[in-house]
């Protein structure tokens, strides 16, 4: 990753002109298929006053280690002749021949356009923008999660593409998947057959399978269109990793070391991901940003850190206060910047997370699911203590992983000292997108799964919303005084298709804590 400052990059409109061939807009949106550009470009992690801008350069020899210098420019308008900064990176197969630059000296709350150019050829021209800074009156997110490329073809992107309003996208995690062809959807009827077609393991196994990923036409307009906001989850990794393992890592069956299968697979994440790389030791994705007066979004790894899953009938392990989903150090760096967000005034604190954080174990059975927050019963009692001790009550959690759609009011015990009508005892409130394209949980889509829709909206009473089957995505609209969250469902992934239908949107008014249907 180059960082870059503007100043030293200034150039003029007419110089810019001369030196790149200006395409026409239809053109500078499609990679092509057998170019330099083969997996478009895409943007991220904006800050008020910078974007990471991010492409790949396939090398005409597929056997070269050679080095590629690409050159790149960003602009103020969309034909690139307003050019405001432009400078010249390099990359080679030790990353995997991807470009990540940390372009700088931008403006707050402005959209801007880049692209690169290698051996004569030029790339899509992406869009992107900043984090505005100061008052703020408005911001508009999509919420994402799970995207399978077997399952099924990226229909939420592009519908996410083919909207004007929002400001980012939130990634929370499952942006691949690590099985092969038909161990977790199948994918050769619909000319999807995922590379390599076995589990990916290896860092040459992740990397093409990013690779394969970003071929993807719906994927590749999202990431051109709007800067992402991403974490991972397990699926960039394996099912159910954890920091010493996964449930899906097999060293007798020829996987190799823990140790370097998780180092591959973060590796060909920060290489394939428009993400600023931290400086520091080790896996660091945990981050914060700062969207003015109105939000502050914090980014945090709940898979990396934790510690091993265990039964849902363990209830000695489930409570012990020692088991951790986020390490020592990211608990204590999560609490400073939530306290950091509430004393400030900031009308809202958001958190990007994976796994559902809301209680859904009703008292006396046994945990449903412990690879979330109800599997680190300690953990979550330390959060709950937090959002306590501090008085928080503008937080709002943003959650992957489910393959399902909850709202959820967020009070550490549903089953007493709350009150569903009004939100009393309610600490948060928690938005679940549903999957991109992976399968729906079994438990809802087989036969009888309507009656357990219908029991969990009776036993959970901080339960607001669920749809146990359909895919899609949440959009997320904040104002300083209050959030509206709608969600909107897609009718079909094996068929590819722009078509989506509006489900039900919910508001929580500043200070509640509370979800309302509207």
């Amino acid at each position: 990753m180059t960082p870059i400052s503007r100043r030293a990059f200034l150039w003029t409109t007419a110089a810019s002109s001369l030196a790149w061939p200006i395409l026409a807009r239809e053109q500078q949106a499609i990679a092509a298929a057998d170019g330099r550009f083969q997996h478009g470009v895409a943007s991220g992690d904006p800050l008020t006053d910078r974007v990471i801008a991010w492409t790949r350069v396939t090398p005409s020899d597929p056997a070269t280690t050679q080095a590629i210098d690409v050159r790149w420019r960003v602009a103020t308008d969309p034909d690139l002749r307003r050019i405001i900064a432009r400078g010249t990176a390099r990359t080679d197969a030790s990353r995997d021949y991807t470009v990540k630059v940390d372009v700088g000296g931008l403006r707050p709350g402005v959209t801007y356009y880049y692209a690169f150019d290698a051996a004569g050829e030029q790339s899509p021209v992406g869009r992107t923008k900043t984090l505005p800074m100061g008052e703020v009156s408005r911001f508009r997110l999509a919420l994402v999660s799970c995207s399978n490329y077997p399952a099924g073809f990226f229909n939420v992107y592009r519908c996410i593409a083919n909207r004007q309003e929002l400001d980012v996208v939130v990634h929370v995690g499952d942006y691949i998947y690590e099985f092969g062809e038909a161990e977790y959807g199948a994918g050769s009827d619909i000319g999807r057959v995922p590379k390599p077609p076995r589990e990916a393991v290896t860092l040459a196994d992740y990397r093409i399978r990013y690779a394969t990923y970003r071929t993807d036409p719906d994927l590749q307009e999202a990431h051109r269109l709007f800067p992402f906001l991403a974490v991972w989850d397990d699926h960039e990794i394996t099912n159910d990793a954890w920091s010493g393992g996964a449930a899906n890592h097999n060293p007798d069956q020829g996987e190799g070391d823990w140790a370097t299968r998780k180092a591959a697979a973060y590796k060909a994440y920060l290489e394939w991901m428009p993400i600023r790389e931290s400086r520091e030791p080790g896996i660091h994705l945990y981050r914060t940003f700062s969207i003015g007066s109105l939000a502050n979004l914090v980014m945090i790894d709940t898979r990396s850190q934790r510690d091993r899953q265990v039964a849902g009938t363990n209830a000695t392990a489930l409570t012990d206060p020692s088991r951790t989903m986020l390490g020592a150090a990211q608990e204590a760096w999560l609490f400073d910047q939530l306290r950091a967000s509430s004393q400030a005034g900031t009308a809202w604190t958001l958190l990007g997370q994976q796994v559902i954080l809301s209680p859904t174990t009703p008292p006396g059975m046994a945990a449903g699911n412990p690879d979330t927050w109800d599997g680190y019963l300690g953990q979550r009692e330390r959060v709950f203590d937090f959002l306590e001790r501090e008085r928080m009550r503008n937080l709002v959690v943003l959650t992957g992983d489910a393959h399902s759609s909850w709202g959820f009011d967020v009070p550490r015990t549903p089953w007493k000292n709350y009150r569903g009508a009004s939100g009393e005892g309610s600490l948060a409130v928690e938005l679940v997108t549903p999957a991109i394209s992976s399968t729906p949980p079994a438990i809802f889509s087989r036969q009888g799964g309507d009656g357990l829709l219908a029991a969990l909206r009776v036993a959970l009473p901080h339960l607001k919303f669920l749809d146990g089957l359909r895919r899609g995505y949440i959009v997320a609209d904040f104002t300083p005084q209050t959030m509206r969250a709608s969600w909107y469902f897609i009718p079909d992934v094996r068929t590819r298709s722009p078509s989506e239908t509006p489900g039900p949107t919910v508001v929580c008014e500043r200070g509640s804590a509370h979800l309302q249907l509207a």
